[in-house]
């Protein structure tokens, strides 16, 4: 099992304990879905890194891809569903007023049209 599986075993376990339970083989499960992950990463770097920019050497491109890594696994991690914590039926929180929360989509969103205009 690779590190997102178990991060994402750990992470059912401790936050998503009823959807856990029905798991019948965790341990199969949860290396599949790490897989999963690792592929899902390397896509979206793929993308967000696209061929090597004329002019740029190897070392540039390295210390770029490098950075889209971050950003892939950072995109894909936040959106994956196993890394969610269950829904209850209680009231969910209003982020909406949360300036930290409200900062970090705005870095976000900086980062990401910086990453599409240098291409």
């Amino acid at each position: 099992m690779n590190r997102y599986g178990q991060m994402t075993l750990n992470h059912s376990r401790r936050h998503r304990p009823d959807a856990y339970s029905l798991i019948p083989d965790p341990a199969a499960f949860f290396a599949a879905t790490g897989d999963e992950i690792s592929a899902m990463i390397s896509a979206t770097r793929d993308d967000l890194l696209g061929p090597m920019r004329p002019d740029e050497t190897p070392e540039e491109y390295r210390i770029r891809s490098y950075q889209a890594l971050a950003t892939a696994e950072e995109l894909t991690l936040a959106a994956h569903p196993l890394l969610q914590p269950e829904t209850t039926l209680a009231t969910e929180e209003d982020w909406s007023e949360d300036q930290d929360l409200a900062h970090r989509f705005e870095v976000l969103a900086e980062i990401n049209r910086a990453i599409h205009t240098d291409q």
